[in-house]
C-alpha cells in the first residue's frame, strides 16, 4: 500500500462517520484490487445484508446464510469461485441487476470484538469483489478456491495483488462495530424514553386517583413533594433520553451550499421567542448584526441551527440568572480568509472558571434540570464541519466564537 493510501486511510479513521468511512474504503478496496465492483455485507438475523456496494441498488438487499457469503462468513475463509458454477452463489442477485456475475472473491471481515472465551473469533462482515476475469490464475489447481484468512495474510508474496485490500479489513471491521453500536444504543435509549413518558403518566395516574379516594394525601406538603420530585426526574430522564438520541443522530450530516447568515437569521428568531417576557422573567433583547458579503459554503444548515440555538438558550438563561442587569444578546457573522465566523456575546453574570474548564463534556452541568449534552451536541456538530468554538468568560458575560 502507498504511502498515500495510507495516509486516507489514516484521514477516514480519525475524521469519519461509521458510514463514510465505510463507503469509503469499499471504494478503496475495489481500486486497490483492481476489482470491477464490490460489496459490503453485514449478518441481520438468519440473512446477510448489502450495507454497502457499488451497485446503489443491492445496498439493504439480504441473502441467505447458504451464499457464497454466509459460507465465508461462517468458515472464517477467503472464498475465490467462478460463481456461475458454484451452488452456493445466490441467483437473486444477479436476476435483480440483469447481469451476470463472473469471478467472485469473498473475504471475511474479522471482528472488532476479543475473543471469546473458547478462542473463537466470529467474522463481523463480509467483503466481496467481483472480477469479469480471472484474477487467480495459477493460484489454485480447481476453482472454488478457499484459503485461511490467516494465510493469505501471512503468504504476501502469493497473494500480493490482494496484499493492499487486506490491511484496510481491520478499519472496515472497527466502522462496521461503531455503526452497530450505535443503531443499538439508539434503539435502548429510543425505548428508555417512552418507558420514562410512560412513567410519568402512570405518576400523574396515581395522583389522580389519590385526590378521589383520599383527598387528604394530597394535602400533606410531604407526600405532595414526593410526587413533585419523582415526576421532575422523570421528565429529566426524558429529557436526557430525548438528547441522547439527537446527540447520535449527528454524523448523518447533509451539507449543501449554504448562506450562513439564513440559518442564523432562522436561528434568532427562534431565540427571540424564548427571550420574551413571562409572568416571572424579563425580556431579553436580541441583537443581530449579519456581515453584508457571506460567501455560500457546504454546512449542513438544519444542525448549526441546532447548535447555534443551544448556545444562545445558554446565554439567555444565563442572562435571567441576571435580573438587576438588562440583558442583551448580540449576534454577529463575518468573512475572513475563506473562514466564515461567528460570535455569540451575552452580559450575563459569567462563569465561573470550574464550569467552564468542563463546558463540552457530556454530563457536565452546574444547570438544575439540564442534562449536560447541549453544548456536548453544538461542539459535535461544530467539528463536523471542520470548525472551531472557543469559549471567554468574565463577570461583564460570555462570548462563544465559532468559525467554520
Amino acid at each position: 500500500m502507498s504511502n498515500r493510501n495510507f495516509s486516507e486511510i489514516l484521514t477516514l479513521s480519525l475524521g469519519s462517520d461509521p458510514k463514510s468511512l465505510l463507503k469509503a474504503s469499499l471504494d478503496m478496496c475495489i481500486a486497490l484490487g483492481h476489482a470491477d465492483g464490490g460489496s459490503i455485507l453485514g449478518e441481520e438475523g438468519p440473512y446477510l445484508k448489502f450495507l454497502f456496494s457499488n451497485e446503489p441498488s443491492l445496498i439493504g438487499r439480504s441473502v441467505p446464510q447458504g451464499s457464497l457469503a454466509g459460507a465465508c462468513l461462517l468458515s472464517g475463509h477467503v472464498i475465490y469461485t467462478h460463481a456461475p458454477s458454484d451452488r452456493r452463489h445466490f441467483d437473486g442477485v444477479d436476476s435483480g441487476l440483469g447481469q451476470r456475475t463472473q469471478y467472485l472473491l469473498s473475504v471475511p471481515i474479522p471482528s472488532a470484538l476479543p475473543e471469546s472465551g473458547q478462542g473463537l473469533k466470529k467474522a463481523g462482515g463480509v467483503l466481496q469483489l467481483l472480477y469479469r476475469e480471472d484474477v487467480m490464475q495459477g493460484l489454485s489447481d480447481a476453482l472454488p478456491a478457499e484459503y485461511l484468512l490467516s494465510d493469505v495474510l501471512a503468504d504476501s508474496g502469493r497473494f500480493e495483488q490482494f496484499g493492499p485490500v487486506l490491511q484496510i479489513l481491520p478499519i472496515i471491521a472497527f466502522g462496521m462495530e461503531v455503526m452497530q453500536l450505535r443503531q443499538t444504543s439508539y434503539q435502548v435509549i429510543h425505548e428508555l424514553k417512552n418507558k420514562m413518558i410512560s412513567g410519568l403518566s402512570w405518576v400523574n395516574c396515581i395522583s389522580v386517583d389519590l385526590q378521589e379516594r383520599f383527598p387528604e394525601a394530597l394535602s400533606d406538603a410531604g407526600i405532595q413533594d414526593d410526587f413533585d420530585i419523582a415526576a421532575s426526574a422523570i421528565r429529566e430522564g426524558s429529557e436526557l433520553a430525548r438528547n441522547y438520541l439527537q446527540f447520535t443522530k449527528l454524523y448523518s450530516s447533509n451539507f449543501e451550499p449554504t448562506d450562513l447568515n439564513t440559518v442564523l437569521t432562522e436561528t434568532v428568531g427562534a431565540v427571540r421567542g424564548l427571550a420574551a417576557p413571562t409572568d416571572d422573567t424579563a425580556a431579553v433583547e436580541v441583537l443581530f448584526a449579519p456581515c453584508l458579503d457571506m460567501p455560500l459554503k457546504p454546512l449542513d444548515g438544519s444542525q448549526l441551527k441546532m447548535a447555534f440555538f443551544n448556545l444562545c438558550k445558554n446565554a439567555v438563561e444565563a442572562m435571567r440568572q441576571n435580573p438587576d442587569r438588562p440583558g442583551v444578546l448580540t449576534v454577529t457573522s463575518g468573512s475572513e480568509e475563506a473562514r466564515l465566523w461567528v460570535s455569540i456575546k451575552d452580559n450575563g453574570p459569567g462563569m465561573p472558571a470550574e464550569i467552564a474548564e468542563n463546558l463540552f463534556i457530556p454530563f457536565k452541568t452546574k444547570k438544575e434540570g439540564g442534562t449536560g449534552l447541549g453544548l456536548t451536541i453544538a461542539k459535535k456538530i461544530i467539528d463536523i464541519h471542520g470548525g472551531v468554538i472557543r469559549c471567554e468568560s468574565n463577570a461583564e458575560g460570555t462570548q462563544f466564537m465559532v468559525r467554520l
